[in-house]
C-alpha cells in the first residue's frame, strides 16, 4: 500500500524579510520591514496563496519585522500564528524544539524566524546542505512523514527553495 498525501506534514522554513536597518533609535527587536521587504512580502503572500501545500500553523519570532512577515504567510494560507519569544535570534536547535511543540493534527506548519538559525536549521533538516545564506523571505519547503515530536535533523525531504526573487 502506497503513502497517502495525509500521511506527509510539511514544513516550511522562512527567514524574515528585509527589514529597517538597526540605528541607536530602533532597538533590533523593533526593527520593521523596509520598502523592499514589503513588496517581497505582496509577492509571497500571492505565491503562498497559489501553492498546493498550505500551513495552518505559523510559529513567528517575536521580532517586529518577523511577525510582519508571518502576517503574509498566514493570509495567504488563513493560518492561525503562534509569536513565540523564544524565536527570536535563535539557533537551529531552538527553532526544531519549537517546531516539535506543533500539534499532531496539522499537517502543514511554518516557521518564520532569523539567520543564522534558520539558515542551519533548513540545512540540518534534510539530508543537503541547501545555501550559505537564506535570502529575506527566503522559504526553504520540507516534508517528512514523521510526527512533529519526533522532527529531527536529516529526517525530512527537501521539496524546494523559493525566493522572491525566484517566484
Amino acid at each position: 500500500m502506497g503513502l497517502a498525501a495525509a500521511d506527509w506534514r510539511y514544513l516550511y522554513v522562512i527567514r524574515h524579510a528585509k527589514s529597517e536597518q538597526g540605528d541607536a533609535a530602533i532597538r533590533d527587536h523593533e526593527r520593521a520591514l523596509n520598502p523592499r521587504g514589503t513588496r517581497d512580502g505582496h509577492a509571497m503572500e500571492a505565491w503562498f496563496g497559489h501553492q498546493g501545500v498550505h500551513a495552518q500553523w505559523v510559529w513567528s519570532s517575536s521580532a517586529r519585522r518577523a511577525q510582519q512577515t508571518a502576517a503574509y504567510v498566514t493570509s495567504a494560507f488563513n493560518a492561525e500564528v503562534i509569536v513565540e519569544p523564544q524565536l527570536y535570534l535563535a539557533s537551529a536547535e531552538t527553532l526544531l524544539g519549537c517546531i516539535q511543540q506543533t500539534p499532531e493534527t496539522v499537517r502543514g506548519a511554518a516557521i518564520v524566524a532569523h539567520n543564522p538559525g534558520v539558515t542551519h536549521l533548513a540545512n540540518l533538516l534534510g539530508q543537503e546542505t541547501i545555501t550559505d545564506n537564506l535570502v529575506t523571505f527566503g522559504t526553504v519547503l520540507f516534508r517528512t512523514l514523521r510526527p512533529w515530536t519526533d522532527l529531527q535533523f536529516g529526517t525530512a525531504e527537501l521539496l524546494g527553495v523559493h525566493t522572491p526573487k525566484t517566484i
